[in-house]
């Protein structure tokens, strides 16, 4: 049984107050009474072997019998991903929690299906924390990505650090699998993945005149939230696993 809480609000190095949401899951959901093992993760690579202490119907106080860090992975992998139009964005955080990812940034490109609401954002940031928190606590993985706001390719390309490794998700010749990169990818691993009308000539050209190395998944074509989380696998296996 898992349960997730900001260690911001931790004042104690003995007890866990969670809040209502999560309270309640463990009460009315779970069904967990005084005494039963919780593990308590706080998205910064700590984990917590907890007893359940104090039971409120909105308020449980869980007791700290152990606490285990786990330092991030390295590399940190970075989705970039061209925002979909409805829930489908989404609909990819969850698996790409699951799987690791360190930071996830959605995309306006030349042929994004959606576009940027900022009145919106704050609801649709908040929803999309809830999501990883979700998928941290099904997971196991210790540490919630960085969830940006949209941004577009132009910005993203001009922020690139020298820290980064960046692929591209391309249909050029030149790009090829991922087990075929032989050398040791840098501290951050970027993949950035286009929409399903594909990059522009225009964006091809900036990654091109960035540096940006080309990579493949295959002759079939996938749909954007399959492509996102088959090439964070697979870059995962190359670079990590």
């Amino acid at each position: 049984m898992r349960t997730f809480f900001d260690s911001n609000s931790l004042d104690s190095k003995d007890f866990i107050c969670l809040d209502e949401t999560e309270s309640h899951h463990l009460n009315k959901v779970l069904r967990l009474k005084n005494g039963e093992e919780v593990e308590a993760l706080d998205g910064r690579g700590n984990i917590y072997d907890t007893a359940i202490y104090k039971l409120d119907r909105n308020n449980i106080e869980l007791k700290i019998l152990n606490k285990k860090f786990f330092a991030p992975p390295k590399p940190l992998f970075w989705m970039a991903i061209a925002m979909p139009k409805g829930n489908r964005w989404e609909d990819m955080i969850r698996p790409l929690t699951e799987l690791g990812v360190g930071r996830l940034s959605p995309l306006l490109t030349d042929h994004s299906e959606c576009y940027n609401k900022e009145k919106k954002q704050e609801t649709r940031s908040q929803k999309w924390k809830k999501i990883a928190i979700d998928a941290c606590k099904q997971s196991g993985n210790p540490w919630l990505p960085i969830l940006d706001t949209p941004q577009s390719f132009s910005n993203f390309l001009a922020n690139i650090s020298e820290e980064e490794t960046v692929f591209i998700g391309s249909l050029s010749k030149l790009a090829r699998p991922f087990k075929e990169y032989k050398w040791e990818a840098k501290d951050v691993v970027s993949i950035l993945i286009g929409p399903e009308g594909g990059w522009s000539e225009e964006e091809e050209k900036k990654s091109e005149e960035k540096g940006i190395i080309p990579f493949s998944l295959g002759s079939n074509t996938l749909r954007l939230e399959n492509a996102a989380v088959a090439g964070l696998a697979v870059a995962r296996e190359r670079f990590i696993l």
